[in-house]
């Protein structure tokens, strides 16, 4: 382990402003730890500079490897809901054929979005991990085709900068 002193500080530039000062230790554990909950509060649309941690998530979910992560994962989607399905077991809740199909090529372009430099909102980012990682949502119900359509709607919305 290098000595604290060899460390290099890194400065967190906040979604259009300034770099902000260089976020602790305590600061990035907080923010690995409840990601989630993060994402769910910049997904409702809180300010990300009223808190600490809030904009460190922020600036993470505004950055390009962070954006072209959650744009794979949405590809890998689309393409297992595109797959016949098979008798494998497995415990990841299966993607719905039903709700993902007719609205891929939106799905496609908000994965391309994600991916164009420039700036964009972390709103739209976190809004488009909590579609994906929610078991119980559009993209995993076989009902909710209508929904998904809204989803794909308000996580657009959400990345406008």
């Amino acid at each position: 382990m290098k000595p604290v002193h060899l460390l290099k500080a890194r400065r967190i530039a906040c979604p259009g402003g300034p770099a902000g000062p260089v976020p602790t230790f305590r600061c990035r554990l907080r923010v690995q730890l409840h990601r989630g909950r993060l994402d769910h509060q910049l997904a409702d649309g809180l300010a990300a500079d009223s808190f600490e941690d809030r904009a460190l998530r922020a600036s993470q979910l505004s950055g390009l490897p962070a954006r072209r992560r959650v744009a794979r994962s949405l590809r890998e989607l689309v393409k297992a809901a595109e797959r016949p399905t098979g008798a494998l077991l497995s415990s990841a809740v299966p993607v719905s054929r039903r709700a993902v199909v007719p609205w891929r090529e939106a799905l496609l372009g908000l994965a391309e979005r994600l991916e164009r430099p420039g700036p964009i909102n972390p709103c739209g980012v976190a809004r488009m991990l909590v579609l994906i990682t929610d078991g119980g949502g559009p993209l995993y119900d076989p009902s909710a085709r209508d929904a998904l359509g809204d989803a794909i709607w308000w996580i657009a919305d959400g990345l406008q900068p």
